[in-house]
């Protein structure tokens, strides 16, 4: 969407018509996910809920480039997280440790940057490499709904340390290697905590990650690790996944492990995304989880199906199941178990709209 047609007809309009044509060069992009869900665990009952991102997280947010010759071009990225069932918006960490939340805040991401065919140069917040192989890049459901890749591949937080960088990290500096003929893609991000200096906890919430992967036709492929250090426990994040691309159907894999402390939870799944019409598509994950240290073993089956209404509309069906094992009662979809071993499951039935 155009900011002049975004902005047309309001009180800035006449002063949107100062700016030159070639200069507008924003466009405000977001997401609308919302449906019903209905989850249930052992020992806890069952609840019903109008619930959002069953499919994919909404979103609003704003970005822009500007070409500035010779192949290089400067850009800015900022996002925001929408709460479509209440309006409100979502939490962000400043520092890598600590939890923001109230108000309006590009937590989502939030960057300004250098491109060339050198690559790409990226500095804010924005998403560690080891995050990028839980999305459906790598995973038929991605991080979303009771299907989400993060119900078994999240870290479990233990011995004091709360995980803040599973997903993003602020103050961050990036560097992505350009597109080229060989199909190698990565990323590097050393990101800082900026803890005041001086004590135990200085250097808390400094992360390194990186992310290297390969892409030549049906086949796609990439390894990930970042660590963030916390006084009370580092924590480290690895993955591989793989899919190929057979006839309508996609063959997935994902491995991967977290370690907090001297804990750690390693997850294995197979799954596909099946194109079974042009318009609709069929998801199907399993997971198995073994645990150190920390909680217990778990299993995660989901199948969903996904009908596109258009290019921007579609409808989707999710049903999911986790079962703990022996005494465990940690993992859910939604709603934990009080039963020792308890079994969580649910259902997600929604629609996505983007702009």
């Amino acid at each position: 969407m155009n900011l002049h047609r975004l902005l047309a007809g309001t009180a800035l309009a006449p002063a949107l018509l100062l700016i030159p044509a070639a200069q507008a060069q924003v466009t405000a992009f977001g997401v609308l996910d919302l449906g019903l869900s209905r989850v249930s665990a052992a020992g806890a009952g069952s609840q019903s809920l109008v619930n959002g991102d069953g499919n994919t997280s909404s979103r609003i947010g704003f970005r822009g480039t500007e070409d500035l010759g010779g192949g290089l071009k400067a850009h800015f990225w900022i996002e925001s997280a929408i709460n479509v069932d209440n309006g409100t918006s979502g939490a962000t960490s400043t520092n890598n440790k600590d939890s923001v939340s109230g108000g309006l805040t590009w937590g989502r991401r939030s960057t300004l940057g250098l491109q060339g065919n050198w690559g790409e140069l990226r500095l804010g917040r924005d998403y560690v490499p080891s995050f990028s192989n839980l999305t459906t890049a790598m995973h038929p459901f991605g991080t979303n709904g009771v299907g989400s890749s993060g119900a078994l591949f999240y870290p479990v937080n233990t011995g004091g340390t709360t995980v803040r960088t599973s997903v993003r990290a602020s103050n961050s500096v990036g560097y992505h290697l350009p597109a080229n003929a060989a199909g190698v893609y990565g990323t590097l991000m050393v990101a800082s905590g900026e803890q005041p200096g001086g004590s135990a906890t200085a250097s808390d919430g400094n992360h390194l990650g990186l992310r290297l992967g390969w892409r030549r036709g049906n086949w796609n492929m990439a390894a990930a690790t970042g660590k963030t250090h916390y006084a009370t426990g580092d924590y480290t994040q690895s993955n591989v996944g793989v899919n190929y691309k057979l006839g309508p159907a996609k063959l997935m894999a994902l491995w991967g492990q977290n370690k907090v402390g001297v804990s750690s939870t390693r997850a294995l799944m197979l799954g596909t995304q099946w194109n079974v019409s042009a318009q609709g598509e069929v998801r199907f994950a399993y997971t198995t989880l073994k645990a150190s240290r920390v909680a217990s073993d778990a299993t995660h089956l989901a199948l969903g199906y996904v009908h596109d209404l258009s290019k921007r509309t579609a409808l989707y069906a999710t049903v999911a199941q986790i079962d703990n094992k022996g005494t465990g009662t940690r993992f859910n979809v939604g709603l934990a178990p009080t039963s020792a071993g308890g079994k969580s499951s649910g259902l997600d039935v929604g629609l996505r709209h983007s702009f």
